[in-house]
C-alpha cells in the first residue's frame, strides 16, 4: 500500500467510524477547569463525543468538514465529558455547512461552520474564540497548543473523559512535504504541528478542535498518519485561509458576511 493510499485510507477511517473519530491527546496535560472557554463537543443522538469546535459566534461553531454526521448535539461549557457540572450549554444545529471546496480524498478545505439552532449565552465558563486575520502565517518552531477529549495513551485509558492539552511546534510546510514525511500531499491550506522527538500529538483526531498559536485558533484538528509519530506531524485545517474566501453561490449572503466579520 503507498503511503497516498495509507494516508487516504486513515481519513476515511476518521470519517466513518465515532471510535475512531474520538480524540485522544498523547503526553499532554489536564488544563484548569473552563480554562478553554470557547471549545466546544459535538456529540451523537446517543451522547457519545466525536468531534470537537470552537465557538466563533453565540450562534456559530467552527468545526472540520469531515466531522458533518447529520444528527448532532453541541455541548459548550463541558469539562469532564459523562459528568454534570452545572456549566454546560446545550444546542442542536439548525444546518451543517462544509466548504464547497472540501475534498474528502485530499481532506483539502476541511472545514465547515455549524448553524446552532439556540444561541449559545456567554458567560464565565463560556466565551467565543479568537480568531487569526485573513491568510496570517506562522514561523516554523511556533509554539501552538491544541486541546480535546481522549484518552491520554494509544492503549485506551478513556475514562474520565476530562479536557487535556498537548504543547506543540508549528513544523514547516516543507519538511512536512518531504519524502520521508507526507510526500507532497501538505496543501497551502493546511498546517502542521508535532514533536520532533515524538510522544506528542492527537491521535487520531479529536476532529474539529482549535489549535491555539498567541492566542487564537490557527487550526482545525484535520487528519494525520499514527500517533506520535515524529515523522508524521498531526495536520490542521489552516483557518486564516478560509475567512473571507467563501463561495457566494453556495454560501448565502448572511453567511459570507458572517466569516468576514469573524475576522474583526
Amino acid at each position: 500500500m503507498t503511503l497516498l493510499e495509507s494516508l487516504h485510507l486513515n481519513s476515511l477511517i476518521i470519517r466513518v467510524s465515532l471510535d475512531f473519530v474520538q480524540g485522544r491527546i498523547v503526553g499532554g496535560y489536564t488544563p484548569s477547569p473552563n480554562s478553554v472557554k470557547y471549545i466546544v463537543s459535538l456529540q451523537s443522538s446517543k451522547g457519545q463525543h466525536f468531534c470537537s469546535g470552537s465557538l466563533v459566534h453565540k450562534s456559530w461553531v467552527l468545526t472540520a468538514a469531515h466531522c458533518n454526521i447529520g444528527c448532532m448535539m453541541v455541548v459548550a461549557g463541558d469539562y469532564t465529558l459523562g459528568a454534570y457540572e452545572g456549566t454546560e450549554q446545550y444546542s442542536k444545529p439548525l444546518s451543517l455547512i462544509p466548504h464547497p471546496q472540501y475534498n474528502r480524498s485530499t481532506n483539502n478545505a476541511d472545514i465547515m461552520l455549524i448553524k446552532l439552532g439556540v444561541p449559545i449565552e456567554l458567560n464565565r465558563y463560556v466565551s467565543l474564540a479568537p480568531l487569526p486575520k485573513q491568510n496570517a502565517g506562522l514561523l516554523a518552531g511556533s509554539m501552538c497548543r491544541v486541546s480535546g477529549w481522549g484518552s491520554t495513551s494509544h492503549s485506551g485509558g478513556l475514562t474520565p473523559l476530562t479536557l487535556r492539552t498537548v504543547k506543540l511546534p508549528i513544523v514547516s510546510t516543507s519538511k512536512c512535504n518531504s519524502s520521508n514525511s507526507f510526500s507532497g500531499n501538505i496543501t497551502a491550506n493546511m498546517i502542521c504541528a508535532g514533536s520532533s522527538t515524538g510522544g506528542k500529538d492527537v491521535c487520531k483526531g479529536d476532529s474539529g478542535g482549535p489549535l491555539v498559536c498567541d492566542g487564537r485558533v490557527y487550526g482545525l484538528v484535520s487528519w494525520g498518519n499514527g500517533c506520535g509519530d515524529s515523522r508524521f506531524p498531526g495536520v490542521y485545517t489552516a483557518v486564516s485561509r478560509f475567512l473571507t474566501k467563501v463561495n457566494a453561490k453556495t454560501y448565502p449572503e448572511k453567511k459570507k458576511s458572517f466569516y468576514k466579520n469573524i475576522t474583526q
